[in-house]
């Protein structure tokens, strides 16, 4: 009883005698912790970056506004707990200025910081003397006019400290924006700007200013607060949910497998245990007390690869963005490796409890001899064998040992499934979102509009003109032909200000055109494109590399667990070229059969993704076939390479010392 009374050891001892085996474990589990923790940084880190996106093509930040108010609402936005913030801004007068127009805004201090995303230089008006204007203003207003001069508008002096940025209406309707500071509104004056707290009820508290006032007077921020609240769409709540869910089952399966695989192998010890006197619950316990050695020991380390992983992508924002700093994706939320942590611990001692209970409950001869795991193939008589072409000896044998060990085939086959399927179903999604109206909202217009009046008698000679005109111009590389317009390319994109100078000199006033920068507004598009498609492509290679890993670790340690059987077959005759041979065609019916069922469910799963999301995108669904080809050649090829490792170690046996080892 000496041996029972000291069985908790053992675990700790079965680690330590089989490095390899524990190693590639532990492997499994750190790939399961990342691959959840790494999904959920990966959707925060996300929602962090669409949020600055759309702040900065919209302008601004606030969540709603409210005009039309009187003092009770304003008191009802001021004193309540569940706005955040909240500033007042009121538009002025239209004054003329040469050809153009400007219109007066006014905002006080917290008006001003909902509209920082509008700035491209310099800062915000701070006091009533200083004043910031649209980019394009500047020659109207005064010549050569930069951030410090002061220039004169409507009888007072102002201080310019900041530009906004060139936005394309403005421009066309010649009505340029002027922002200065404001400390004391009227009540009812101009319009109330408020932020919802993040931790509110973004749906109570919209219905409750809505009771209080027309909607009419109501601008609410949609698409801000979809980013920042996807519960509170239904759709996007459907998709979230079957995305985690997937990410869960995969991590669980993932986790099964790699201890399955070595519970399995150890049958025969737990049958020499229970033959000595040990019981179910103590051979459970040992089982247990070493599943949780080795999650204490991997989880911390996956939970460190997910978080390297985010500082990684942080940095490639840093460098493919000019503005990369100012995306905000790197994000540890605690709350996520936290919950990441208990799920991977939970899925780790409920994968050891399965194999553990089933090992305590069968008999100890049975155990020991080993045939738990092999199922003897019912002999059958063929018929007709002359007419049948016969199989090669090694593959003809890898059907079988596949046909024998139904156990250790759905293992192996179940990586490969949740592997393909994690790639097909992320990829399709990463189709969706490119196809949705956000993106192809992004797309980026020339540098340059150059609108003309409507058609009239000797039109086509003066577009001729113009067209000569604006080719002469020396900063313009191409220049494009619309109807009514010509869409104009830039050499140096830095000089488009002096630029639009130099054609409003040399075109504008010999011709009635209209023109319309869009450099400020295609920079934040094109660097708003450029976040979405890191992400989905970083996120898309942390998936594959997990998922590739998962099939590796999987399959080296199904064949490293049959040294001594592969041993056997060598003693009695099998030579190496065929033992390579038949472990290779092995892994090619794992690779052939796992990633075919992957695709199925795949397709499925991602059917039913695009159902979800078709309540917020209008986009048609397909096969996603691309996806489909490269899950399939891809676990061929790492099926073959899990096995090559594996196989130049097991060629360096020695035959009897193997089949000799207990």
């Amino acid at each position: 009883m000496i041996l029972i009374s000291s069985y908790k050891q053992l675990g700790s001892k079965y680690l330590k005698g089989n490095m390899k085996r524990t190693i590639l474990t532990l492997i499994g589990i750190v790939l399961s912790v990342a691959l959840i923790s790494t999904v959920g940084l990966f959707m925060k880190g996300s929602q962090l970056s669409q949020i600055e996106n759309i702040k900065k093509i919209n302008g601004f930040s606030f969540h709603l506004g409210i005009s039309n108010y009187d003092e009770a609402l304003l008191n009802k936005i001021k004193y309540n707990p569940q706005i955040a913030s909240y500033g007042l801004m009121s538009q002025g007068g239209i004054v003329p200025v040469g050809e153009v127009t400007v219109q007066k805004n006014f905002a006080d201090h917290s008006a001003m910081e909902f509209l920082t995303y509008s700035l491209v230089d310099g800062r915000l008006p701070a006091n009533e003397r200083e004043a910031v204007v649209d980019s394009w203003m500047l020659p109207y207003l005064k010549k050569g006019l930069q951030i410090g001069d002061s220039f004169e508008l409507d009888g007072q002096i102002y201080q310019l400290v900041g530009l906004l940025d060139n936005r394309a209406f403005t421009q066309k309707n010649k009505v340029g924006r002027f922002l200065t500071y404001k400390h004391d509104f009227a009540i009812g004056e101009g319009r109330i700007l408020a932020e919802i707290n993040e931790k509110a009820d973004f749906k109570e508290v919209l219905e409750e200013i809505k009771s209080l006032t027309e909607d009419k007077n109501l601008v609410i921020n949609e698409e801000m607060i979809r980013v920042l609240k996807p519960g509170s769409n239904q759709s996007i709540l459907a998709v979230l949910v079957i995305i985690v869910s997937i990410v869960v089952i995969a991590t669980i399966v993932v986790i099964y497998n790699a201890f399955q695989i070595s519970v399995v192998e150890r049958m025969k010890q737990f049958g020499l245990l229970r033959s000595i006197g040990a019981t179910r619950k103590q051979i459970r316990q040992i089982v247990m007390r070493e599943a949780a050695v080795l999650a204490v020991i991997a989880i911390p380390v996956g939970l460190v690869c997910s978080i390297l992983a985010v500082a990684a992508l942080q940095w490639i924002f840093s460098i493919i963005l000019e503005d990369g700093a100012d995306v905000s994706f790197f994000h540890i939320d605690w709350r996520i490796l936290f919950i990441s942590s208990i799920i991977t611990l939970t899925a780790v001692l409920a994968s050891s409890y399965y194999p553990a209970f089933f090992a305590g409950r069968i008999s100890p001869l049975l155990a020991i001899s080993s045939r738990l795991s092999i199922k003897k193939e019912a002999i059958k008589k063929h018929k007709n064998n002359v007419l049948k072409k016969p199989l090669s000896f090694p593959l003809s044998l890898a059907l079988k040992n596949v046909k024998r060990n139904k156990n250790r085939y759905t293992i192996t086959i179940l990586s490969i499934i949740i592997s393909s399927v994690l790639f097909i179903t992320f990829s399709s999604m990463m189709d969706i979102a490119f196809a949705s109206k956000y993106v192809k909202d992004l797309s980026t217009k020339s540098d340059l509009s150059i609108s003309l009046q409507q058609d009239h008698d000797g039109f086509s000679a003066e577009r001729q003109q113009i067209l000569e005109l604006l080719k002469s111009v020396e900063n313009v590389s191409g220049v494009k032909e619309q109807d009514l317009s010509f869409e104009i390319e830039l050499k140096d994109k830095t000089q488009s200000v002096t630029t639009v100078a130099h054609i409003e000199e040399s075109v504008g006033k010999k011709h009635a055109i209209t023109i319309v920068n869009h450099i400020d507004e295609n920079k934040v598009k094109k660097d708003s494109e450029l976040v979405i498609k890191v992400l989905v492509y970083s996120f898309i290679t942390v998936i594959s590399l997990i998922g590739s890993l998962n099939i590796l670790n999987t399959i080296t340690i199904s064949i490293i667990i049959r040294r001594k059987e592969l041993a056997a077959l060598k003693s009695i005759g099998m030579s190496q070229r065929d033992l390579k041979k038949m472990i290779i065609y092995e892994a090619l019916i794992y690779g052939f059969s796992g990633s075919l069922q992957g695709i199925f469910f795949g397709c499925i799963l991602s059917y039913i993704i695009y159902l979800a999301a078709s309540g917020v995108l209008s986009v048609e669904w397909t096969i996603p076939y691309e996806a489909c080809l490269i899950t399939f050649v891809s676990a061929l090829i790492i099926s073959i390479l899990s096995v090559l490792f594996p196989l130049r170690k097991i060629q360096k046996d020695n035959i009897i010392d193997v089949i000799r080892e207990q």
